[in-house]
């Protein structure tokens, strides 16, 4: 989640709407498509590995991964958002694994940092090392580079390596191997990019992706998970190779919290039951916190505009959990929820080595101690309507 910076991180918000606005004219060139053709388009070499969040074949595949054949229970996972918040998400997956173990979940979904901590999850319990590893090694501290006077002419404020060298550096031939292992048994990964082409979310089925060979699958699959890491005008966005209606392009890919806070239930499902056989839970993790805390916004560009975007990226989680939580009151599914607890900050910039730090023990504590989850947000309950006073 965004929100009005503290002063030493307030320098790179002002660089980035001078950038903007000194380069609001400037554009770099790129192959001309048609809607069709881009309806018609595929990854090189990578036919149905993705899906509009409203086509109703992803509906489809879903309420499959979702009753296979077996007794017992069901779990889902969607991991949001946050930037540098991503953090408290994965202190809190490693302390649940630790505190006894996460369920094998059916269905394992991350947008944008909680696409970073999906795979892990997916892959299974021995990889929560290498999870912690992924966000307490250091290699994280050093991911915001400014790229200084070159962000008048191409997108993005800061240097998009590090970000590819991080996400490259986790996906290895291992993990690769083990979640297209995990797919084989009917398990689905999903990541979200936002396509702004189409300005549609695009879930990508990255089990799928993993257990293709050959080395062209791996790059494909840090592609997309940098791709729903890029946050506009922070990163640059990713450009994806395609065919499509006889013409190879490049779509441009951003953050998917760009189009949605998390993926958890795909629109065709939302306003339908599930069919489902088996008793469902779904867990989600909100990297951020539900609320905007009180404060006196100063008068000037940069506060009223980080407070806007803070303010309206907040009502875009809470939208989406009452919507989720609505299809659980329908379906008969519990569902869970973990929020950034008002103690700590919330700023999804500020990665350095303190802040990722304690976000990460905020929720390794919060897991181990059995405080993570609530059953419903308190900022989605429903308030009592004022009494009216009565008449004399």
């Amino acid at each position: 989640m965004l929100k009005v910076p503290p002063d030493r991180v307030r320098g790179p918000w002002l660089a980035l709407l001078v950038v903007a606005a000194l380069s609001g004219c400037m554009t770099l060139p790129r192959t001309t498509f048609t809607a069709d053709q881009q309806a018609a388009a595929s990854p090189i070499g990578f036919d149905h590995v993705r899906y509009a969040e409203d086509d109703p074949a992803l509906a489809d595949m879903l309420k499959q991964a979702l009753k296979p054949d077996g007794q017992g229970d069901v779990a889902t996972l969607a991991i949001s958002g946050g930037g540098a918040n991503g953090a408290y998400g994965a202190g809190l997956l490693y302390g649940w694994n630790r505190a006894g173990g996460w369920p094998t979940f059916q269905l394992v979904t991350g947008v944008s940092a909680g696409a970073m901590a999906a795979p892990f999850v997916f892959a299974g319990p021995k990889w929560s090392e290498g999870l912690r590893r992924s966000y307490l090694s250091g290699r994280i501290n050093g991911l915001l580079r400014s790229r200084g006077l070159m962000s008048l002419f191409t997108p993005g404020l800061y240097q998009k390596a590090p970000l590819e060298a991080l996400v490259r550096s986790w996906v290895s031939d291992d993990l690769l191997r083990d979640i297209a292992a995990e797919n084989a048994k009917g398990r689905r990964l999903l990541v979200a990019t936002t396509d702004l082409d189409t300005g549609e979310l695009v879930v990508w089925d990255m089990g799928t992706i993993a257990a293709q060979p050959g080395p062209a699958a791996r790059d494909l699959f840090v592609q997309i998970l940098v791709a729903s890491a890029s946050v506009p005008g922070v990163f640059s966005p990713t450009m994806i190779d395609v065919s499509g209606g006889g013409q190879r392009f490049e779509e441009m890919h951003v953050d998917g919290q760009a189009d949605s806070a998390f993926f958890a239930i795909p629109q065709a499902m939302l306003l339908g039951p599930t069919d489902a056989q088996r008793h469902h839970h779904v867990f989600i993790i909100v990297n951020g916190q539900l609320n905007e805390p009180f404060a006196v916004t100063p008068v000037g560009t940069l506060p009223i505009l980080s407070r806007t975007v803070d303010v309206s990226t907040k009502a875009s989680v809470r939208n989406a959990l009452i919507a989720t939580q609505e299809f659980c009151r329908r379906n008969g599914c519990d569902l869970a929820i973990s929020a950034l607890p008002p103690t700590q900050t919330d700023n999804a910039l500020d990665f350095s080595q303190a802040h990722i730090q304690s976000l990460f023990s905020a929720g390794e504590t919060a897991a181990e101690s059995g405080q993570a989850w609530t059953t419903a947000a308190p900022a989605i309950s429903v308030k009592p309507a004022p009494v009216a006073p009565k008449t004399p």
